[in-house]
């Protein structure tokens, strides 16, 4: 068994014992999963971080946050199986970076849900976060990306 699988594994059972149900429906669009406040999600997520990974060339352009629509997952992935277990578009671009997210500081988040034609779990941000759910391991208040290995 891969290190990935397990990590996504465990990561189901943390949200089943929670009681939330994984949207195994592999939707196209996400219009019809419900908006739900990231102090809810947090509950559930049991003070788990949500994780935004970034290539190379994107280091530093999230920092301030995003307003965007982009997809985030509790589960840690190694850069190589990043692209594929999230159905990542640049699949064989290694995700080399990470932004831990905190969860209550994001307003809407959409999900649970299993990332398109891949097993993990992904939430939506339809609008984004904002440069405040931004963590840092031992730099409280800053924000950037921790490098994965």
């Amino acid at each position: 068994m891969s290190s990935a699988w397990l990590a996504t594994y465990l990561d189901y059972q943390m949200l089943e014992t929670a009681g939330v149900v994984v949207d195994r429906q592999r939707r196209a669009g996400m219009p019809d999963l419900p908006l739900r406040r990231g102090a809810d999600v947090a509950k559930e997520l049991a003070g788990r971080f949500l994780l935004h990974y970034v290539t190379s060339a994107n280091v530093g352009r999230y920092r301030p946050g995003r307003a965007d629509r982009c997809f985030v997952t509790p589960t840690p992935f190694s850069p190589a199986d990043t692209g594929a277990w999230l159905a990542l578009p640049g699949a064989n671009i290694p995700r080399q970076f990470v932004l831990l997210l905190e969860p209550r500081a994001i307003p809407w988040i959409q999900g649970p849900m299993v990332a398109a034609f891949a097993s993990a779990i992904q939430y939506v941000l339809p609008h984004g976060f904002p440069a405040d759910a931004i963590v840092v391991a031992g730099a409280p208040g800053e924000q950037w990306e921790h490098v994965v290995h």
